[in-house]
């Protein structure tokens, strides 16, 4: 389980403190498939990498599995992250010079597996993802949708529980887009909890549910077949919210 409390994010830009997060408050149950919705600036990617242990809060608290992150060593946030949280980007985040196989052999390689058995479980997870005949393949020899797949076997390779996804349609066309998230939507079947930050409704419904963020704070929250577009999700807040939504606070 994932539990956030009272989370703020503020970055100092010279004299002026820009509240990337202000006092997000939020729980996510194990097994659970949930968007991050909000428009750009909204604090959605802000949010996502501090439940990747990939930053720190400025306040409040991170829970994950019940364990205060914040008391977590430096070591132990790395073994977090390589072993409990799978990462996602829009861009692949692939390198170049690798093929598809020695790009998923890496995580292994900084958890000491054996060269035998990083090969073994890299063109496993390939397979899993329908790229056993791409295995050798450099991502400029990879169409997007594949190396998005190659990224996500990669993700799953350590088999985490948690799968978090920023974007992961950005860059692809519609065809390659639907056959992500069908994939996805199978990782999260066989039991691992997955979020994923988008501003596309089509990615949103497919969601248990939706949170919905604006100027660094939750507005609401919806079931993700009540997505229609990202416009709706604003049209019945009571204008006082608007305002605090849009007003400044301070930790």
């Amino acid at each position: 389980m994932i539990r956030v409390e009272d989370l703020w994010r503020t970055y100092q830009m010279g004299d002026h403190a820009l509240h990337a997060l202000r006092g997000v408050s939020e729980t996510i149950e194990d097994g659970e498939y949930v968007a991050i919705m909000g428009p750009s600036g909204s604090g959605k990617s802000t949010l996502l990498n501090l439940l990747g242990c990939l930053d720190s809060p400025s306040r409040g608290r991170y829970f994950l599995a019940e364990e205060d992150v914040a008391g977590l060593a430096d070591d132990e946030l790395a073994e977090t992250r390589l072993r409990r949280i799978g990462f996602i980007f829009q861009s692949f985040h692939l390198v170049p010079r690798l093929s598809a196989v020695q790009n998923v052999e890496m995580p292994m390689i900084f958890a000491g597996t054996t060269p035998a058995e990083r090969r073994e479980r890299a063109e496993a997870s390939l397979a899993s993802v329908g790229l056993s005949d791409r295995i050798h393949h450099r991502p400029n020899e990879l169409s997007g949708g594949q190396k998005q797949r190659v990224a996500i076997a990669r993700a799953i390779v350590m088999n985490p529980g948690l799968l978090l996804a920023d974007e992961p349609t950005g860059n692809l066309d519609s065809r390659s887009g639907a056959q992500v998230l069908d994939l996805l939507a199978e990782l999260h079947g066989g039991g691992r909890t997955l979020v994923v930050v988008t501003h596309d409704p089509a990615v949103a419904r497919r969601a248990d549910r939706v949170v919905v963020m604006r100027d660094g704070v939750i507005l609401k929250r919806v079931a993700g077949d009540q997505v229609t577009d990202l416009g709706s999700l604003f049209e019945d807040l009571p204008p006082e919210e608007s305002e605090l939504a849009a007003g400044e606070a301070s930790p």
